[in-house]
């Protein structure tokens, strides 16, 4: 997992967005964000240095790994699950909690997932109680991370595993809480929605937004409804499923895509994320287009061997980076999944086709669509 940062408003420089007055604040306030970022979802209630990674499947037992907790999980018999078909729209309580904004990234979520085969996603109280104590600790702090410090002004937990827990949640089989931050913004208004197509154009966090969890809490908090100075906006999203259930599974011979066939609004263009999906680039400066991301049955091993995007109008042809997929991404990419990025920003309002060619546990796919994007990123 990792974080999205948004600067302050109005003097632009290319994507990135500052404000003359604070333009010192902003940078300091985005370092020390940038610093604070990374570190995984699972329970692992070690500050920093473990060494020893414990998952608890789905079926109670527990495996360990030296590797990371994705490894571990990687060790879990897979639980007979199927994904959700839920109707949409899926019922929540945000409207009448007064949380406008909540429910538009609650909505767009389920949306983007359900059409394209992901699965929906339940409302969960405790998961909304965890995630905006956990947006108010970063604004208390001035600090952008998963992880807490004890002894911190509104600490509930380490690690989001025990950030859940604190909040009610029970045993789970895996968490993850990736998070968007727009600092400088005076107004909520429309950063529910911006700030689930921002997460689903990042790499580290587009595969949260749609992995196989089944549960679902979303907090969009200011720095001034905890009375700090920190002057930020974040949008904080806890995701999970219980270890008696188990994850979303889809078929063992299914390719599922994102953007998929018919897909709009995608983001342009991705100006930030930690950690940075192409080391000691400045994405601020130069940054990376619209990501495709590629994800087959939990176990299953993901090989791609082609990709191509071109835009739809004139055929010309966009320039994409290597794919990454487990093979050549350490630890960040588990097995079944993997992604492609333009190199550069896509047009807005405009249609793509992509061909993704490959292998799935060894047998050939090949994937076509189309998508169109929106406005900006």
């Amino acid at each position: 997992m990792g974080c999205i940062m948004y600067p302050m408003q109005t003097l632009r420089l290319n994507t990135m967005i500052f404000s003359k007055s604070t333009l010192a604040t902003a940078f300091a306030a985005v370092v020390l964000g940038l610093a604070g970022c990374g570190g995984g979802g699972g329970g692992s209630s070690s500050a920093a240095s473990a060494t020893n990674y414990t998952a608890t499947c789905a079926d109670s037992t527990t495996q360990t790994s030296t590797v990371s907790n994705a490894d571990a999980l990687g060790k879990c018999p897979v639980p007979v699950s199927t994904i959700v078909n839920a109707a949409l729209p899926v019922a929540s309580t945000y409207a009448a909690n007064g949380l406008t904004e909540e429910l538009a990234a609650f909505n767009l979520l389920n949306s983007e997932r359900s059409r394209c085969g992901f699965g929906t996603l339940k409302q969960n109280a405790a998961l909304d109680a965890a995630a905006k104590a956990h947006a108010d600790w970063q604004n208390l702090n001035y600090l952008i991370s998963h992880g807490e410090t004890p002894n911190t002004p509104g600490f509930t937990g380490i690690a989001a595993g025990d950030q859940i827990a604190a909040a009610g949640y029970g045993a789970y089989g895996d968490v993850g809480g990736p998070s968007s931050n727009f600092f400088g913004y005076n107004s909520k208004v429309g950063l529910g929605a911006s700030s689930v197509r921002s997460l689903l154009n990042a790499p580290y966090h587009l595969r949260d937004m749609l992995a196989g969890y089944r549960d679902m809490g979303v907090s969009i908090r200011s720095s001034s409804d905890v009375s700090s100075a920190f002057n930020a906006i974040i949008a904080q999203f806890d995701m999970a499923y219980t270890s008696s259930v188990g994850r979303q599974l889809q078929s063992a011979d299914q390719i599922l895509t994102y953007p998929c066939e018919g897909t709009t609004g995608t983001d342009i263009q991705l100006t930030g994320e930690s950690p940075n999906p192409v080391p000691g680039r400045d994405l601020s400066v130069n940054p990376l287009g619209g990501s495709v991301f590629i994800q087959l049955r939990y176990g299953n091993t993901l090989a791609i061997t082609s990709a191509t995007m071109i835009q739809v109008s004139n055929g010309s042809t966009v320039i994409l980076r290597t794919p990454v997929t487990s093979a050549n991404s350490g630890n960040a990419f588990i097995s079944h999944q993997g992604y492609v990025a333009a190199d550069a920003p896509l047009l807005p309002n405009t249609a793509y086709q992509v061909t993704i060619n490959g292998t799935n546990n060894g047998t050939a796919f090949s994937r076509t669509f189309t998508f169109t994007t929106g406005t900006g990123g």
